[in-house]
């Protein structure tokens, strides 16, 4: 395992984003983070035709939650090179592999959208709600797959809009009854929804060099923190993306508003093991 330096990135506001903030809320609630995406992400590594002794880039690869498990798929012999803007979470990663050394994982600070990586280097590139964040996302894509070797796979699982993602919907209409609301964001803005457009992502891939292109919609109800209790759903909510960003700035007495209306919310969506709500995901294949 090892971890070194980046080439400069492209993406500046998503570069400041997940290093001055992001990244160390993304620390902090990894767990929960991990509870919530992992089995859908699992459901994406299932569609990639992954087998012992392959390389694999895992591209925003975080906390390393998806390196590991794609890790365990190809050994022995394979090896993954995770790949993330943020060095908190890189560290954080780094430090969870340690407890798994017989895997082949290494990380390094990258923007993938003009990282050089090994030429033809890889069987296949993988990332779990990875690639929405690109400024220029045909370049990033093109550059990705200068990294695979010829007939290699590109795997990756992003949102679908989020009128269809009630587990973020939900919550921000919630905070916006005790706050102004944020500016709407332009369609295919960088953003965890910069790439809900099933027919503009098929374009981006087509204009990057891709093939056989496969986007199949993945309708999955998770748990929006992880197996856990309202309050710990509540926590993540108010810490962690737009419902976090609309009240980091508030006074306490709204934050509590915030926080007792989505409890009130999250308790009719409690299954017994934790806060389950509806998700909605493109699981996207291509060939280089």
């Amino acid at each position: 395992m090892s971890s070194g330096n980046c080439t400069v990135p492209v993406n500046a506001e998503m570069n400041r984003y997940w290093n001055d903030l992001a990244g160390q809320r993304w620390v902090q609630f990894q767990q929960q983070l991990d509870g919530q995406i992992r089995n859908i992400g699992r459901m994406a590594m299932d569609q990639a035709d992954l087998r012992a002794g392959q390389a694999v880039l895992d591209i925003g690869c975080g906390c390393g939650d998806s390196s590991l498990e794609l890790a365990r798929r190809v050994a022995p012999g394979g090896r993954i090179y995770g790949v993330d803007l943020s060095q908190t979470m890189l560290n954080w990663a780094l430090e969870r592999a340690g407890y798994e050394p017989e895997l082949a994982i290494s990380f390094e600070r990258k923007d993938a959208q003009n990282a050089k990586f090994e030429p033809a280097g890889f069987n296949h590139a993988f990332s779990r709600f990875g690639v929405m964040f690109f400024e220029d996302p045909v370049a990033a894509f093109g550059n990705i797959r200068s990294a695979l070797a010829p007939g290699g796979q590109l795997t990756f699982i992003c949102w679908r809009p989020v009128e269809l993602n009630p587990w973020m919907a939900i919550p921000i209409d919630i905070a916006c009854r005790f706050v102004t609301p944020l500016e709407p964001i332009t369609p295919g803005t960088p953003g965890p929804f910069g790439l809900a457009d099933g027919a503009r992502t098929k374009k981006i891939l087509t204009e990057a060099g891709y093939r056989d292109i496969v986007i199949e919609a993945l309708d999955e109800a998770f748990y929006v923190s992880g197996p856990g209790t309202v309050e710990a759903a509540v926590a993540h909510c108010i810490g962690m993306g737009p419902v976090g960003r609309l009240v980091a700035d508030v006074d306490s007495d709204v934050r509590n508003l915030v926080a007792a209306a989505l409890a009130d919310t999250f308790s009719s969506f409690h299954d017994g093991t934790g806060v389950r709500m509806a998700s909605a995901t493109w699981i996207v294949t291509a060939r280089a």
